[in-house]
């Protein structure tokens, strides 16, 4: 929405990922965007950015304390 990206391919984060940064997935405001964390996750999957496990894995390492 924000147009920062025109598409999720075309998104850092898949190349931040792959050059060993640690990433999260978070979401904006949910009133304004209508966009949960389980969504953004599913977003970025569907788009083929991430599969299913390199989704695990990113949500896993952002519960490590």
């Amino acid at each position: 929405m924000l147009g920062g990206v025109t598409d999720l391919a075309c998104h850092p984060i898949r190349d931040l990922f792959d050059n060993g940064v640690s990433v999260t997935i978070n979401t904006d405001d949910l009133m304004i965007f209508g966009q949960s964390v389980s969504e953004e996750y599913r977003n970025l999957y569907r788009a083929g950015v991430f599969r299913a496990q390199e989704l695990e894995d990113i949500r896993c390492a952002s519960l490590a304390p």
